[in-house]
């Protein structure tokens, strides 16, 4: 009986030891996954934080306007972007770096971006301006379409 035991349990033990190893393990080409939805006049991630490497956002737009997709990289506060006359993000802008962009999301469709992101604090914007036909316009990141977002 004693030596069904001994062998019993390493036998038992085996599949527990893979789970733990696997469980430390992170695979450095895998990217982190961040679903971004775009709406008026909103951007909302289902992840504030993901580590640093590799990222892909997949970006849906559920509004009924078109947006754009724009990661920034910066210290500063997801409304104190730089800015042009008419509210929209300078791009570029003192104290910002544009990383990457999607330039248009039309309603109802998703787009997929995958970038590599050092550890810092960032900003996702809409950045689109509709032009009306009296000559007024719709500014995305005025109207509030911006979130704060960091890589570890």
């Amino acid at each position: 009986m004693k030596v069904r035991s001994k062998l019993l349990l390493p036998l038992l033990c085996l599949p527990l030891v893979g789970v733990l190893a696997s469980v430390g393990c992170n695979d450095p080409d895998q990217a982190s996954a961040v679903n971004v939805t775009l709406r008026e006049f909103s951007v909302t991630a289902d992840q504030a934080t993901v580590p640093h490497g590799s990222v892909t956002f997949h970006v849906t737009n559920t509004g009924t306007v078109p947006h754009e997709f724009l990661v920034i990289k910066t210290d500063l506060a997801p409304d104190g972007l730089p800015k042009e006359s008419n509210g929209s993000y300078q791009e570029n802008g003192a104290g910002t770096t544009l990383i990457e962009e999607i330039d248009e999301v039309d309603p109802g469709q998703s787009k997929d971006l995958t970038i590599s992101l050092d550890s810092a604090k960032y900003v996702l914007i809409c950045n689109m301006v509709h032009d009306n036909a009296d000559g007024s316009q719709i500014v995305h990141y005025a109207r509030g379409m911006r979130t704060a977002f960091r890589v570890d």
